[in-house]
């Protein structure tokens, strides 16, 4: 897909639409940071969102469509996500109106017919940090992970090894992200889901990851054993930067390891950590 191309396409079309009062880009190609593999983000500012919901012709005819993703997110802002061959777009639709005109990064105004995006302003939330009520939530879910994934694992279902190791990494990565705020003071951009963890996350924790994780089907009790360290050790460090209570993950552990031991041919000890 030639990004440009559709892009232009796209305003070229909202100019001769009167719903459509404003076109503004967002994403990593707003400030040129984008990966050849990047989506394009647009965001549609419109009088009104149904006709758009209910018409595909104004997407349909800038690519070649492979499928299409329809969701509406809590603020009343629905979407396309429209897989293209070569490329994919992500549309907005946001009630002109609306006053919430604060970005989060930096974002491109691509057409304004009314002047509103004047008004717009990029507006870094602060970096997140736990309080000892999510420290603890996160805690707490991380180690029922754990112990579904055990159990998992002795049963030797490994689709629910996945869906529960699942759970557990992403608990992880909560913790990761508060250490890094944390030691960095905010000063690195961690972003949702682990993007860009090239970037912002450790060497160091970067290697530790590497054998959390192990192949569909297989032993998986040394990748669980080094992310419960992980997690342990990630969270201990949180604990002491935020100045809040631990979580004592020792019973955690050895419970997972009694589960694991119940496994046919099951080998604990040193090794299997």
């Amino acid at each position: 897909m030639d990004y440009e191309h559709a892009v232009e396409a796209v305003v070229t079309w909202a100019k001769g639409q009167p719903n459509v009062r404003a076109v503004v880009l967002t994403g990593s190609a707003a400030d040129l940071s984008q990966h050849p593999l990047s989506d394009r983000d647009i965001e549609l500012h419109v009088r009104e969102t149904e006709p758009l919901e209910l018409d595909d012709s104004w997407w349909e005819e800038l690519g070649e469509v492979l499928a299409v993703e329809r969701l509406e997110n809590a603020e009343e802002q629905p979407t396309r996500l429209i897989y293209y061959v070569g490329g994919k777009l992500d549309f907005t639709l946001i009630d002109a109106t609306s006053r919430e005109n604060d970005y989060e990064r930096p974002y491109s105004v691509l057409l304004d017919k009314d002047g509103a995006t004047s008004e717009f302003s990029v507006v870094a939330p602060p970096a997140q940090m736990p309080d000892q009520n999510s420290f603890d939530e996160c805690c707490n879910w991380a180690a029922a992970a754990a112990l579904m994934t055990a159990k998992a694992i002795a049963r030797d279902e490994p689709w629910s090894v996945v869906t529960r190791d699942y759970d557990l990494k992403t608990e992880l990565l909560r913790m990761i992200e508060w250490d890094h705020n944390l030691r960095y003071r905010g000063t690195r951009d961690v972003r949702y889901l682990g993007t860009r963890m090239r970037n912002w996350m450790d060497p160091a924790v970067q290697t530790a990851l590497e054998h959390c994780w192990g192949p569909f089907g297989h032993d998986n009790t040394r990748p669980l054993l080094a992310a419960i360290s992980l997690f342990d050790d990630t969270a201990t460090r949180v604990a002491h930067e935020s100045e809040i209570e631990s979580f004592d993950l020792t019973a955690v552990r050895e419970e997972v390891d009694r589960i694991l031991s119940t496994a046919e041919g099951a080998e604990m000890g040193p090794d299997a950590t």
